[in-house]
């Protein structure tokens, strides 16, 4: 199966649909660019404003008229952040968050047989565990980017991002240490170190 993803958002989000590539290319997935015919499109959302979540919205719809047999996916902040308004976009066929993303290519599988629409958002807690999942090649890009931390715990009045993105967690040293080898291994020279608080 062809699958296409659609970025919004930050850098972090940039690794992980990273990630999520390689996630599915380990599953036996193609990726394949935008412009190109696909089996199954994502996109990796962001809600940090408004205008992200209708450009989400909007892109699904527009894959789901262009593609009517394809499987679409909502994943990211947007569906963490925001549930129940996530949950009613009907053009979204899969309906994940920000947590346990490694499950969505078994996701993607399960409802090629069955065509029952999925809504699987965890919700995060507070001593989750760092998300593994690591991105070791970015395609045409000079530049690798590595997430070694997310979450917020501040609780700003005008922030959505500790409820999308959940409690403060980095990713364990050795864990660090050998994406860097990898990513050394692969040609990288720059790597940008990404999280959504670093300071903490």
């Amino acid at each position: 199966m062809r699958v296409c993803f659609y970025t919004l958002g930050c850098k972090v989000n940039l690794n992980e649909t990273g990630a999520l590539e390689q996630m599915f290319r380990g599953a036996g997935f193609t990726i394949v660019p935008e412009g190109e015919e696909a089996d199954v499109f994502v996109v990796n959302s962001c809600t940090v404003t408004n205008f992200g979540d209708q450009k989400s919205r909007k892109w699904l719809r527009r894959k789901k008229r262009e593609n009517p047999g394809a499987v679409t996916v909502l994943t990211g902040c947007y569906p963490q952040a925001f549930p129940r308004e996530a949950a009613a976009v009907q053009e979204a066929d899969i309906i994940t968050g920000a947590r346990n993303r490694a499950a969505l290519p078994q996701l993607v599988r399960a409802f090629s047989l069955d065509r029952q629409r999925i809504v699987s958002i965890p919700q995060h807690e507070k001593g989750e565990d760092f998300e593994s999942c690591s991105a070791a090649d970015f395609g045409v890009r000079t530049r690798a980017f590595l997430k070694i931390q997310d979450g917020c715990d501040n609780w700003c009045s005008y922030c959505i991002i500790p409820a999308a993105r959940g409690p403060v967690r980095s990713k364990p040293m050795p864990e660090l240490q050998s994406e860097l080898l990898t990513l050394a291994r692969n040609g990288y020279r720059e790597v940008a170190l990404t999280g959504i608080n670093l300071s903490n």
